[in-house]
């Protein structure tokens, strides 16, 4: 019962990609972030896909890893959240509620785009517009965070 039972854990962790999913987990420490703006399109109870836009940042070496396709499931960490508010201006995800973290499946991913720069709350598209100016006034788009 037990070499049955060792059979099919087994089978399960090789049908699971466990590599993937070790390897996805092993990124969430890492010093070195990125910022991106990604869409998760994530499947709903009936049959639907509900759609996610958000500007955050990642670990670099998972970035390097998801646009190598080097890795194709596991969760993917993304901190200092920020969104689209229907008044056509970024806002923080963070709150009273939320950390400003958010975690989704990396299998979720429709799209994954490097930004050269941090996005600024209160500021609308416009920001994106002119690079000098804005690569003056906002933080980096890369930067090390330590742990303490």
């Amino acid at each position: 019962m037990k070499y049955v039972f060792s059979i099919l854990l087994l089978l399960s962790l090789i049908g699971c990609d466990m590599s993937d999913e070790v390897s996805s987990l092993d990124t969430v420490d890492d010093v070195e972030k990125v910022w991106v703006f990604a869409q998760f399109n994530v499947p709903q109870e009936n049959d639907e896909i509900e759609s996610y836009y958000y500007y955050g940042e990642i670990s670099k070496r998972l970035y390097t890893s998801i646009s190598g396709n080097k890795i194709e499931s596991g969760f993917i960490l993304m901190s200092q959240v920020k969104y689209w508010g229907n008044d056509d201006l970024i806002h923080d995800y963070k709150n009273v509620e939320s950390s400003g973290e958010i975690v989704f499946r990396i299998e979720d991913i429709a799209t994954l785009n490097l930004l050269n720069m941090a996005p600024t709350v209160g500021k609308g598209y416009e920001q994106f517009d002119n690079e000098e100016q804005t690569n003056q006034t906002s933080e980096p788009a890369q930067k090390e965070i330590s742990n303490p």
